[in-house]
C-alpha cells in the first residue's frame, strides 16, 4: 500500500469517527437526563473531547504536520475504550425506562457510540499494522 493510499484511507476513517462523534453529541443534547450524573459526564466529555481531537488531527494533516504514529494509536485506543464505555453506561442507564422518544434517542446514541468505539479500535489496529 502506497503512502497516498494510507493517507486517503485514514482520512476517510477519521472523517467517519468525527461524523459519529458529532451525531452522538447531537443525540446527547436531545436525550440528556440528569438521572445518572457520572454517565452524563463520561458521555459529554468523550463526545466533545474526541470532536476536538479529531479536528486537531485534520488540522495537522492540512498543515502537513501529521501526528506521530504512537500518539495516533494512543488516541485511537483511548477513543475505543471511552466510546464503548459511554455506550454501555448509557444503555445501562436507560435500559428499564419507559419507552419514550428520549429513551429511543438515548439508545440510538449508545449504539452509535459503541459503533464509533469499534471504528476507533479498527483505526488503532490498522495504524499499528502500517509501516
Amino acid at each position: 500500500m502506497s503512502h497516498g493510499e494510507r493517507k486517503g484511507r485514514l482520512n476517510v476513517v477519521k472523517f467517519l469517527e468525527l461524523g459519529f462523534a458529532v451525531a452522538c453529541l447531537v443525540l446527547h443534547f436531545y436525550s440528556f437526563n440528569d438521572r445518572d450524573i457520572m454517565t452524563s459526564f463520561l458521555a459529554t466529555g468523550t463526545f466533545t473531547g474526541y470532536i476536538i481531537v479529531v479536528i486537531g488531527v485534520f488540522a495537522g494533516v492540512l498543515m502537513r504536520a501529521p501526528i506521530h504514529k504512537r500518539i495516533d494509536i494512543f488516541f485511537s485506543v483511548m477513543g475505543c475504550a471511552l466510546f464503548v464505555a459511554s455506550g454501555v453506561f448509557i444503555i445501562e442507564a436507560w435500559e428499564f425506562s419507559f419507552r419514550t422518544r428520549t429513551r429511543d434517542l438515548a439508545l440510538i446514541k449508545a449504539s452509535l457510540s459503541i459503533v464509533n468505539g469499534v471504528l476507533f479500535g479498527f483505526d488503532a489496529i490498522f495504524t499499528f499494522r502500517d509501516k
